[in-house]
């Protein structure tokens, strides 16, 4: 699987210079790909500005990694040419195998399946993506991080896999490895989570995953690597074709998710319900430091808005404690004597968000040993919506100024709520001066209440699971 992830040398086999080839050699290239590209086509000499080869033996040197773009019909011959040649692996990014249902399709898959077991040949798909790895220059998509981090993602979908990757990198994730590995006619999700458990440049993995070949080994790795590391889990809809193993179990009662949600409990896995909760919970669990505790402190100027946002973490077992008096007196001694402050669980600011009083006044609070374990920023973007757009600008990067400089200051989780109100037209100015600053220093950023709850209440119960599981031991 090394191999895979960091090829030293890639070939893209495909109608080069025309769709899809041409953008998997972009998109190399542009991922600051260091090693050897080659591309292969039987139709031309030269394509892109570089030689194109007729044949994969034509090659010269060892090739660790082949991109397939050719048709459907064309797959199999290539395919016996790449395990002749000893080719690492292959990455089938052509569709119209079994995910098309057709019974030409799906025979076509199982003559693929065959072949990678009589030859050892690895194969990646069909109807996959490949491989992203930022340390090796890896990439399907040019808008993901170039940086390297400690979450692993595999993804069977392809457009769940692109849009969980995209939104995650936007949000400050950052990767070690991730594949999209499609109708798993070889290398499958039991093989890839095994791979992550030992890997040690992945600390968390994210699975988007479609259906299960082996019950049994799936559940055993996936308890396993549970043990160790956090695993988030969402089942997607298959797609044509597809309908096999977990995902076709049907209970009694109608509910076709009762078998996934039986695994989820024994195994430790962490179950989510969409692109979007994944996210959330990745957040989490690659830019928070463990939480010691559920003690929560709210630092706004929503006024009202933040007590109520309060319901939304009481909700998933989190308290707000009282301000202890020794730090009440101390803030009181000249901090908080001007008008609309209330020093109260939740804060409410009023009109002294986004300035220095705002970061002297959180940052005390925060490092006070006796009072919280998490803190949350609250900032209601349609608060100042009325303001001019200079101003309203000028706002949000002073936020993002307090937030990330009270990030580096204290040693507890600290995360920013960006709170929709009624502020459509500056919504994307959020997203351009307080989102993505702080997303970048390192600062979680959630756009509900709700969805940070969630996910730093999971964050919390897989640690509280794995210290019972430790203490039994």
């Amino acid at each position: 699987m090394e191999r895979v992830f960091t090829p030293r040398s890639v070939a893209i086999a495909g109608s080069t210079p025309r769709q899809p080839a041409e953008q998997i050699l972009e998109t190399l290239v542009a991922s600051g790909f260091q090693g050897r590209i080659h591309l292969v086509n039987g139709h031309t000499e030269e394509a892109s500005g570089r030689k194109v080869y007729h044949s994969v033996a034509e090659i010269p040197g060892p090739v660790d990694y082949l991109a397939c773009c050719t048709p459907a019909a064309e797959v199999l011959p290539l395919l016996r040419e790449c395990a002749a040649r000893q080719v690492g692996a292959v990455a089938i990014l052509t569709g119209g195998f079994a995910e098309s249902g057709t019974q030409r399709g799906v025979r076509l898959e199982q003559e693929i399946s065959a072949l990678a077991r009589e030859t050892g040949l690895r194969v990646m798909g069909p109807n996959c993506l490949g491989v992203y790895c930022p340390r090796g220059g890896m990439s399907f998509d040019r808008r993901l991080p170039a940086e390297s981090g400690r979450m692993g993602f595999i993804g069977q979908g392809r457009e769940p896999s692109v849009r969980v990757l995209r939104a995650a990198g936007h949000r400050g994730v950052r990767f070690s490895k991730a594949i999209s590995y499609g109708n798993a006619c070889d290398i499958g999700e039991s093989e890839l989570l095994e791979y992550f458990a030992q890997d040690g440049d992945t600390e968390a993995v994210a699975a988007c995953i479609e259906s299960v070949r082996d019950g049994p080994r799936f559940f055993r790795i996936l308890q396993n690597l549970s043990e160790v590391k956090p695993v988030i889990l969402m089942k997607t809809a298959p797609t044509s074709g597809k309908r096999n193993g977990i995902n076709s179990v049907q209970a009694g009662d109608g509910n076709p998710n009762w078998l996934w949600s039986a695994l989820l409990q024994q195994t430790g896995a962490i179950g989510v319900s969409s692109a979007e909760d994944m996210v959330d919970t990745m957040v989490a669990f690659a830019m928070m430091p463990r939480p010691r505790g559920r003690r929560l402190g709210i630092f706004g100027g929503a006024g009202g808005a933040s007590v109520l946002a309060t319901d939304a973490w009481a909700i998933y077992g989190f308290v707000l404690p009282p301000v202890p008096p020794q730090l009440r007196e101390k803030l009181d001694a000249g901090l908080m004597n001007q008008a609309g402050m209330m020093l109260h669980n939740p804060l409410d600011f009023s009109m002294a968000m986004s300035t220095e009083f705002m970061y002297d006044v959180t940052t005390k609070m925060m490092m006070h040993e006796d009072f919280v374990d998490i803190g949350v920023i609250h900032n209601p973007t349609g608060q100042g919506a009325w303001l001019a757009g200079p101003a309203f600008d000028a706002g949000n990067k002073a936020m993002a100024s307090a937030a990330i400089s009270i990030h580096r200051a204290v040693n507890k989780p600290l995360v920013i709520v960006m709170h929709y109100i009624d502020s459509r037209p500056h919504w994307q100015g959020i997203f351009r001066d307080l989102q993505e600053p702080c997303s970048e220093a390192g600062v979680p950023v959630y756009y509900s209440m709700a969805s940070a709850a969630r996910a730093i209440d999971r964050m919390l119960r897989y640690y509280e699971r794995r210290s019972v599981l430790a203490e039994t031991v």
